[in-house]
């Protein structure tokens, strides 16, 4: 993976060219942005454009140099990612311990630290020491879709590259040779800018939970009592709050979706086309206020899940409101 096969993320592009070709490279970069539009990709394209003598400043993607740290196994590349939902304390203590020893091979080292605003405090203020006074020959690169959770001193020390969410045909030109044809529009949608997020929805797993998902919605009714708790118990099953969010997300496709078709009754302005029949059938339960306001009540709980509230009855609070109204 080379530069100029990085997809819709030119600017990021252009300044690190930049500072490669005219020798002014960051000791610390913070590479910021949703979710699956390319920051990975970027830091690893960036270690092979510093190490390919094919390519210089460019990066191959052919060549041993760029191969090996395409597989993350180049001597001088650290990949670092949380264990689970945090980074431990002696995971950073370990990249010190490795940062202060010389280069194997290559003129730099580097320390890649993916979904870095997974630090707590402790390992926050470790990695701050290094980066206060970093050997000559490292290069940290640290990459955050929640940046406001990292320690302010260490985005102060950072050069701050910022990533955009991606347009739909730059979607479409990454994921149409890896996904059915029969669902590429829907994945685009469901996208929002985001590989990642598209390719994630395409595993079968997670298509098959968000169609079971829409069935438990479309069951919601007033008469049916216990319709909101099947919901809520569907979805903290997952135990993972970044997973209910992602399941929330699509809840705001199904309100989205019945607003636009109970307002122009156009097939052409569903998402979720696969489920058109239950979108507009369920449409006829609900006023379009009832749908604005389920909609800004799932953004409500999407935002309480994320500052910690209670899970279950955030959830209950929502569909209950939901299931009065079917």
């Amino acid at each position: 993976m080379a530069f100029k096969e990085i997809i819709g993320q030119d600017l990021a592009i252009k300044i690190l060219r930049k500072s490669l070709k005219e020798n002014k490279i960051s000791q610390t970069y913070l590479f910021v942005g949703p979710e699956g539009v390319g920051k990975k990709l970027t830091a690893i394209s960036l270690v092979q454009a510093l190490n390919c003598k094919v390519e210089p400043f460019e990066g191959c993607g052919k060549c041993e140099s760029c191969l090996n740290i395409k597989k993350l196994s180049h001597p001088d590349l650290f990949y670092l990612q949380p264990d689970g939902m945090w980074y431990k304390i002696q995971q950073i203590k370990d990249l010190r311990r490795e940062a202060y020893l010389k280069p194997y091979i290559s003129n730099y080292k580097v320390f890649i630290l993916d979904d870095a605003h997974q630090l707590r405090n402790e390992g926050a203020n470790a990695l701050l020491k290094i980066l206060e006074e970093p050997p000559e020959y490292t290069i940290f690169i640290l990459i955050a879709y929640r940046p406001e959770l990292l320690l302010p001193t260490i985005i102060s020390r950072s050069q701050i590259i910022n990533f955009s969410y991606l347009n739909e045909e730059e979607v479409r030109k990454i994921i149409e040779d890896k996904v059915p044809e029969d669902r590429i529009d829907i994945l685009i949608s469901l996208s929002q800018g985001s590989v990642g997020k598209a390719l994630y929805w395409n595993e079968e797993e997670n298509w098959n939970k968000r169609i079971e998902l829409f069935k438990y919605l479309t069951l919601l009714k007033r008469e049916k009592l216990y319709s909101p708790f099947e919901v809520v118990d569907f979805l903290v099953e997952e135990k993972d709050n970044e997973k209910i969010i992602n399941y929330l997300e699509l809840v705001l496709f199904w309100w989205r979706d019945m607003f636009f078709w109970k307002l122009l009754q156009k097939d052409e302005f569903i998402t979720q086309k696969d489920f058109s029949v239950e979108i507009a059938r369920k449409s006829q339960e609900y006023s379009l206020e009832d749908l604005k306001i389920f909609f800004r009540m799932t953004q409500d709980a999407i935002r309480n899940i994320r500052n910690n509230a209670n899970l279950t009855l955030t959830l209950e609070t929502l569909f209950l409101r939901v299931g009065m109204k079917g």
